[in-house]
C-alpha cells in the first residue's frame, strides 16, 4: 500500500518540476524508456539462452550426480548465478565510470566528493554522460527479471511469492528515482550491484563438485558485502534522512522513501546476519549445507556448503 502514495506524489514532484525547468534542460521522459524495452527484451534473451545451452553442460561438474532432477535444479540455479554475477560486475564497472566525477560520489565509492551533497542541484542538476543509458539497463535488467518470475519460473517454488514481491518492488524503486529525477537512485544501484556480484559466484561454485573452493571466493565476497552494505549504504542513508529536503517535493515524500530504505536497510543486516551464520553454523556445528527440496529453490540461502572442509 505504501506504493500507491508514493506514486501519486512522485507525479505531483514531475508535474511541478516540469512546469518549472529551464529552458533547454532534459528532464526525464517517456522516450527514454525505448531503450529500457530493448534491454528488457535483450536480458530475457540472454537468460534464457544461457539456461537452454549451459544448464546441461553445468550437469556435467554439478555437486548431485544421483538424482538427475536435483542435478538439473542445482544447475540451472549455477547458470542464472553466473549471468547476474556478469550482469553485477558489467553495472557495477558502468555506474563508477559514469558516476565517477560527479558531486555525489563520495570517497568511500572512489569519489572525491559527499552523498551530502545528493541535493544541491536538484531538481535540475546536470545528468553525467551515459547516465541515462545506465539507468535503462539497469532498469531492463530488472524488468526482465520481473517478466521470468511471471511468465518462466517455477510458481510451485517455496519462495516464488516472496521473489515476485521483491521483483515489482526493485522495478517500482528504480522507476521512481529516474522518473523524479533524483541522483541518489544511481548509487544506491552501484552499492547493490557491487556487493552482489561476488555472491553470485560463490552461490554458482557451491552448486559444482568444486564446493569445497568456495572459501577462496566467499571471504572476499563477505569483505565487500560488509563494506558496502553494512557500512557504505548506513551512510547513504543518514544523507536521505538529514540532507533531503526541497520545494518540488510533496511533505509527505521522502519520509515515504527514507521508510523504504530503512527497510531495506533492516534487511541487509538480516542477510548479513546469515552469512555470518553460515560461517558459525561450520566452526562451531560441523554443518553449513543448504536444503535444496528437489524443484524448490531457497531464496534465503546465500551459498550452500560454503565451508564443507576445514580452511
Amino acid at each position: 500500500m505504501i506504493l500507491l502514495p508514493i506514486v501519486y506524489f512522485s507525479y505531483q514532484t514531475i508535474e511541478r518540476a516540469n512546469a518549472n525547468k529551464p529552458e533547454g534542460y532534459k528532464w526525464p521522459s517517456l522516450s527514454d524508456y525505448k531503450l529500457m524495452i530493448v534491454t528488457t527484451l535483450l536480458f530475457m534473451i540472454i537468460e534464457n539462452s544461457a539456461d537452454y545451452f549451459f544448464t546441461p553442460m553445468f550437469e556435467k561438474v554439478c555437486r548431485e550426480q544421483v538424482d538427475l532432477e536435483v542435478r538439473k535444479v542445482r544447475s540451472k540455479k549455477a547458470i542464472k548465478n553466473i549471468y547476474k554475477g556478469f550482469y553485477f560486475i558489467g553495472t557495477t564497472t558502468f555506474a563508477y565510470m559514469v558516476l565517477k566525477g560527479s558531486y555525489i560520489m563520495p570517497p568511500l565509492l572512489g569519489g572525491d566528493d559527499s552523498f551530502y551533497d545528493h541535493f544541491t542541484h536538484y531538481p535540475y542538476w546536470e545528468h553525467p554522460k551515459y547516465y541515462t543509458e545506465f539507468y535503462m539497463t539497469c532498469m531492463g535488467y530488472n524488468m526482465a527479471g520481473l517478466l521470468q518470475e511471471l511468465f518462466f519460473e517455477d510458481k510451485g517454488r517455496n519462495d516464488y511469492l516472496e521473489m515476485l514481491l521483491h521483483h515489482v518492488i526493485t522495478v517500482y524503486l528504480v522507476v521512481f528515482g529516474y522518473a523524479t529525477n533524483i541522483f541518489m537512485g544511481a548509487p544506491v544501484i552501484l552499492v547493490h550491484n557491487a556487493s552482489d556480484a561476488l555472491i553470485c559466484f560463490v552461490r554458482t561454485i557451491n552448486e559444482s563438485k568444486y564446493y569445497a573452493k568456495n572459501p577462496i571466493i566467499f571471504f572476499p565476497a563477505l569483505f565487500i558485502w560488509v563494506y558496502m552494505r553494512c557500512i557504505t549504504f548506513p551512510q547513504l542513508l543518514y544523507a536521505v534522512i538529514f540532507y533531503t529536503n526541497h520545494v518540488y517535493m510533496p511533505p509527505l515524500l521522502m519520509p515515504l522513501f527514507r521508510l523504504c530504505l530503512c527497510c531495506l536497510q533492516c534487511l541487509h543486516f538480516y542477510w548479513t546476519f546469515l552469512l555470518f551464520k553460515i560461517i558459525y553454523n561450520f566452526f562451531f556445528k560441523g554443518v553449513a549445507d543448504d536444503l535444496i527440496n528437489k524443484n524448490k529453490i531457497s531464496s534465503a540461502e546465500v551459498s550452500a556448503t560454503v565451508l564443507k572442509k576445514q580452511l
